[in-house]
């Protein structure tokens, strides 16, 4: 999860780099680290959680609670969709998600007119 942040924060300061060169678009190297950092931030939310669950006995680990009297009431079965739960419900996000991007790539760049516009400037300069 922190490295994928410090991954974000990197790919953010190199494109504001880039777009103070006047280069943003056409640096490949930069387009394809933003392609691939895409689902970047579903992955360390996702991260983040397992992180979190896995570490819930704390009080186990300092003599505070047995392990026996720490564990859940419920059972395998209710247990197990709960589980399955986050899985379907992830799953339909992120995949309606994926479906939607792709089809928006798909249609391309609104055209609304041809008309030249100026360029971009970055503190004056083009």
């Amino acid at each position: 999860m922190v490295g994928l942040g410090l991954l974000m924060i990197t790919l953010g300061m190199l494109g504001a780099w880039q777009r103070y060169k006047g280069r943003l678009f056409e640096h490949q190297g930069l387009l394809r680290f933003a392609f691939y950092m895409g689902p970047a931030g579903l992955v360390a939310i996702l991260a983040g959680w397992v992180t979190t669950e896995v570490g819930r006995q704390p009080w186990v680990v300092h003599g505070l609670l047995r392990t026996q009297d720490a564990v859940s009431a419920h059972g395998d079965l209710h247990m197990s969709i709960s589980l399955i739960s986050f899985f379907v419900v992830y799953g339909l996000v992120f995949g309606l998600g994926y479906i939607y991007m792709i089809h928006q790539i798909k249609l391309g760049p609104d055209q609304h007119d041809d008309t030249p516009h100026e360029p971009l400037t970055v503190s004056g300069r083009v």
